[in-house]
């Protein structure tokens, strides 16, 4: 049986914000609410702010994942 796998914690925020990224693509929501925040806030946008939300929900879950289940997870985005 190996051992378990132990990641830093720059590992886990790289992992953590892989898989948002591969999900949800965090980046540009972050883009988007800088720059047009007007926008941003609008009904039209809606339906971006709710993946947002759901994204940093993920965030949430995802800090709180083992090593091994941040692995398995980055594992599984990249497959």
């Amino acid at each position: 049986m190996s051992a378990p796998v132990k990641l830093t914690l720059r590992g886990r925020k790289r992992a953590i914000t892989a898989i948002l990224e591969a999900r949800f693509s965090v980046r540009a929501f972050e883009e988007i609410r800088r720059q047009d925040n007007g926008y941003w806030e609008s009904r039209r946008n809606d339906m971006a702010r709710g993946i947002y939300s759901e994204a940093m929900r993920e965030k949430q879950r995802l800090s709180h994942a083992s090593d091994d289940q941040l692995i398995a997870e980055i594992a599984a985005v990249r497959a």
